[in-house]
């Protein structure tokens, strides 16, 4: 009898250790995004006064690889990129062009882990806050930006990124927020699948193991990575939605989800017959224009005039 009782322990133990090893090795994954270098300067895309900025946050010591894009007034606009991107890509410099056009300071940069940026994982928009934090400061103490003249423009994961960030940081005044999902565990099954190929039903079976790795292993309360309970936080301060109808990555009641969640000066906007992230480019093909480009562009700006 003591020998059965041994052997089930046995059996017990080792299917836990592989769970909890099969769990960290696909989080680590998810949470490693590759480097993906610029192609192109700010002088090459058309943008030759741009200044190079190295800022580093300070409770995690991370440098992060940034530019400050010059205009004709004290106000600014962070950009936060998406996952597996850089600062400078795809429909970025049309987005910059027309933020500077309007009298704006714009400020790009590289997420942790991406691009020329330091650091080796992301932190699901709980750590990355500090990336924001560090820009915030550089720009009240290195470019005179008052508080309240700062925004938030931040794309797909960087979406997420800034809604995380302005429920922390008060200098920050208004935010957009494109293509942002509302609840991590409603897509990890899908970024699980495109990652790894494993089955999407996969996501919900991993979904404890990953809360217990991202705890131990990289510091992450996980259940606290919702941005729908960022959106609660930021209820008082002007936040644009803006989200793809026929987004197939993140379908569009991420988007109604947060809306609901906003509070009265939370607007949503629903881009007829567009995909992931579809408002000025037609990703991934790049070089192919949106029809809603002039109508993204001037939308985003006048957002901007009215609330900073």
């Amino acid at each position: 009898m003591m020998g059965l009782k041994r052997g089930v322990l046995i059996i017990v133990a080792s299917v836990l250790l592989g769970y909890l090893s099969s769990s960290w090795a696909v989080l680590h994954l998810l949470l490693t995004p590759e480097h993906k270098p610029m192609t192109q300067t700010p002088v090459q895309l058309g943008f030759p006064n741009t200044k190079s900025v190295w800022v580093e946050t300070s409770k995690d010591h991370i440098r992060l690889r940034g530019w400050l894009v010059p205009a004709n007034q004290s106000r600014a606009i962070i950009l936060v990129h998406g996952i597996h991107s850089n600062a400078w890509d795809c429909q970025t410099p049309d987005v910059v062009r027309a933020y500077q056009a309007s009298g704006f300071q714009v400020f790009l940069f590289d997420l942790r882990a991406h691009g020329g940026s330091g650091g080796e994982h992301i932190g699901l928009g709980l750590h990355e806050h500090h990336d924001i934090q560090a820009i915030v400061d550089y720009l009240q103490t290195e470019a005179a930006i008052p508080p309240g003249s700062i925004g938030l423009h931040g794309t797909s994961y960087g979406a997420v990124v800034a809604l995380f960030a302005a429920a922390d940081i008060e200098a920050i005044k208004a935010v957009i927020a494109d293509s942002a999902y509302a609840n991590l565990f409603d897509v990890i099954g899908g970024e699980l699948e495109r990652q790894t190929g494993l089955p999407s039903e996969w996501g919900v079976m991993f979904a404890p193991g990953f809360e217990l790795m991202g705890r131990v292993v990289y510091g992450l309360d996980i259940d606290k990575a919702m941005p729908l309970q960022a959106v609660r936080k930021i209820q008082q301060r002007p936040l644009l939605l803006i989200h793809g109808q026929e987004d197939e990555i993140l379908p569009p009641d991420h988007a109604r989800r947060l809306n609901q969640a906003g509070g009265p000066n939370t607007q949503l906007w629903l881009l007829p017959g567009r995909r992931h992230t579809q408002g000025v480019r037609l990703v991934p093909d790049c070089d192919k224009l949106s029809p809603l480009r002039e109508e993204f562009l001037r939308r985003t700006t006048s957002f901007f005039k009215r609330y900073l």
